[in-house]
């Protein structure tokens, strides 16, 4: 793992940490089940990748293998799409300036861990990844 890499990965977390030790994690009612509904879409993410490819630093494993089924159909990081809609709903449903402070560090972090692992993976599949980059979206489906 590279050094900036490690730096994002424990930035990453430390989010984690935070919103988990300051309380108010989860929201109530219809907010709460959209966040089991992030939830649901970061481990389809999981599930469709398999244990063994997943890896939370942007570097592509050497025994990585392309997967383009599950979620990956139709966005290619299904699993930070899950972070950003659990953790945004906490903060909108908690809110105060620092949860969303933490949680837009949080999603440049993974902004910032997308567009890394995007090079590492054009390095590793080529046009294989460049053909699937032109027909799914980055995170939010039609939009983004």
């Amino acid at each position: 793992m590279s050094k900036k890499s490690l730096i994002l990965v424990i930035i990453q977390f430390s989010s984690f940490a935070f919103f988990g030790l300051v309380g108010g994690l989860f929201a109530k009612g219809v907010f709460f089940v959209v966040q089991i509904l992030g939830l649901a879409i970061g481990l389809w993410g999981i599930l469709a990748m398999k244990m063994g490819n997943f890896n939370i630093q942007p570097e592509v494993k050497h025994t990585a293998i392309f997967v383009s089924h599950g979620p990956y159909k139709i966005i290619r990081n299904p699993m930070y799409s899950g972070l950003i809609l659990f953790f945004g709903v906490s903060v909108f449903y908690n809110f105060t300036l620092l949860r969303l402070g933490v949680f837009l560090a949080l999603i440049s972090v993974l902004l910032l861990k997308i567009f890394m692992e995007e090079q590492f993976l054009i390095e590793k599949f080529g046009e294989q990844y460049a053909t699937y980059k032109k027909r799914t979206y980055r995170l939010i489906p039609f939009i983004y």
